[in-house]
């Protein structure tokens, strides 16, 4: 039998002594490796969950809005029949009343304000009210 040297041996002793040693600190490495991606996983399973929350919120307040455009939509429709309805009264009425018509517009109209006339200064206090004298004069 072939027996190892003493020399031999002991390099076969360190060799896996070392081998021991790195399969431990890769081992070591491995589980810190493993702990920084379950903590990321983490991180991440909770910002899809927040990603969720606000997309059910968003959902949520687009429906809300839908709706508010629907009945607002439904609204006008109203308003717009409503509006056709008095307009075609309107035309009746004034197809029934043209005699009214022509005595209303014989009236003269409301003089209107001229667009060029300067409005008064507001830092100008009103005029004194007149006297008793000045008032019988103005008569």
């Amino acid at each position: 039998m072939h027996t190892p040297k003493t020399g031999e041996g002991m390099r076969l002793i360190i060799g896996s002594v070392l081998a021991v040693v790195l399969l431990a600190g890769c081992s070591q490495q491995a589980e810190a490796d493993l702990a920084v991606c379950k903590n990321e996983l983490n991180k991440a399973q909770s910002e899809a969950t927040a990603a969720k929350a606000a997309q059910a919120a968003s959902q949520q307040t687009a429906s809300a809005l839908q709706q508010q455009v629907a009945s607002l939509n439904a609204q006008v429709a109203q308003l717009q029949s409503a509006a056709a309805e008095a307009a075609a009264k309107a035309e009746t009425t004034a197809k029934a009343e043209p005699a009214h018509a022509k005595k209303t517009a014989a009236k003269p109209a409301a003089k209107a304000p001229d667009p060029n006339a300067k409005a008064p200064d507001p830092n100008t206090p009103p005029p004194a009210p007149l006297t008793p004298e000045e008032r019988r004069k103005k008569l």
